[in-house]
């Protein structure tokens, strides 16, 4: 625990998955440093934790919100709140969701909203969003494949030529995260194939044009609503995802020109306080892949920047909600 600083210590407890929170991986030792560094810098004190540990109710008082067993003051502590996609955490989803909305409801700031968390790392959801700005997005259809090809339709070449979907096509989870299970199908009969595995765990896919050789994932990382850095993601010869999981490699630098107006668009729309999107970028095409809430930072000052963002959100918040307390009591 870090010490007190000028009596101004607030508490950020980030809420991650039951089988991370109560001992993280060791390969986190050096993002863990570059956080406490970070978390120091900007006055605040990080505590892992997990919807188990938390307990929200009412009181005499009002909303009450206990974290292991200790009563926790809003204008002292906040909440990360991020679903996190993974096929581990499938189960625990609903639990995490509206232990966010809980924690919203009672009161507290929390760093992303219960909607704000469904549409992460959700191909679909993301491309549906009206950013207010010229957004390209891939087609896209969206499979749930429980019972496909039996209790329900399967998809025909009609389906895929009314996208605008043509071979080869990309077909992957619609969420998940690390560039896992990403296929390339070159005829309907491999997509059918493909979408009947995933009906063995009643996954939800997405089937898209593919972008081509040479295709360059780029992860634009946005700071209250600016594009500031970018991490560019290419895949190994013979791969389909970039990811570095996948063999890809990943060099960092500047935000493309092309897509700085696209990412400030998106980044505006959501308004927080740190936000990953993520383009397929060949020549001077591009299109939105998806979003990342809480993909990884880079570097000590940058990470620095993201949770001076929620420091200084969570300021701003618990200085309105006393503005509204003294209105109030007029």
């Amino acid at each position: 625990m870090m010490a007190v600083r000028d009596g101004d210590l607030v508490t950020m407890f980030w809420i991650r998955s039951e089988r991370e929170s109560k001992s993280p991986e060791l390969d986190y030792s050096e993002m863990l440093d570059r956080y406490a560094q970070a978390f120091a810098a900007e006055r605040m004190e990080l505590r892992w934790i997990s919807v188990d540990d938390i307990v929200v109710g009412r009181d005499a008082d009002g909303p009450a919100v206990r974290v292991r067993g200790e009563r926790i003051d809003p204008t002292r502590s906040f909440f990360h709140t991020m679903l996190m996609s993974s096929p581990s955490n499938r189960i625990d989803a609903w639990r995490h969701l509206t232990t966010y909305a809980a924690l919203e409801a009672a009161g507290f700031f929390v760093t992303v909203s219960a909607w704000q968390s469904v549409v992460n790392n959700d191909k679909v959801l993301a491309a549906l969003q009206d950013f207010g700005g010229e957004v390209w997005r891939l087609p896209t259809i969206r499979i749930p494949t429980r019972g496909y090809g039996s209790q329900v339709w399967a998809l025909r070449q009609e389906d895929l030529a009314a996208a605008g979907i043509g071979f080869p096509a990309v077909v992957k989870p619609v969420d998940w995260d690390g560039g896992n299970s990403v296929f390339l199908a070159h005829t309907l009969s491999e997509v059918d194939f493909i979408l009947r595995l995933a009906a063995a765990a009643e996954l939800t896919m997405v089937v898209q044009p593919y972008a081509g050789e040479g295709t360059v994932d780029y992860r634009v990382l946005c700071v209250d609503r600016e594009p500031v850095q970018a991490s560019e993601r290419a895949s190994r010869t013979g791969g389909v995802a970039g990811n570095h999981r996948q063999g890809g490699t990943v060099r960092i630098g500047a935000v493309p020109e092309q897509l700085v107006a696209p990412a400030r668009a998106i980044a505006a729309a959501f308004d927080l306080g740190y936000l990953c999107v993520d383009f397929l970028v060949v020549g001077d095409r591009w299109w939105l892949s998806e979003l990342e809430i809480d993909g990884g930072v880079f570097g000590v000052p940058l990470t620095r920047l993201r949770f001076g963002s929620y420091r200084k959100r969570f300021d701003q918040f618990v200085a309105c909600a006393r503005r509204e307390e003294m209105t109030r009591g007029r």
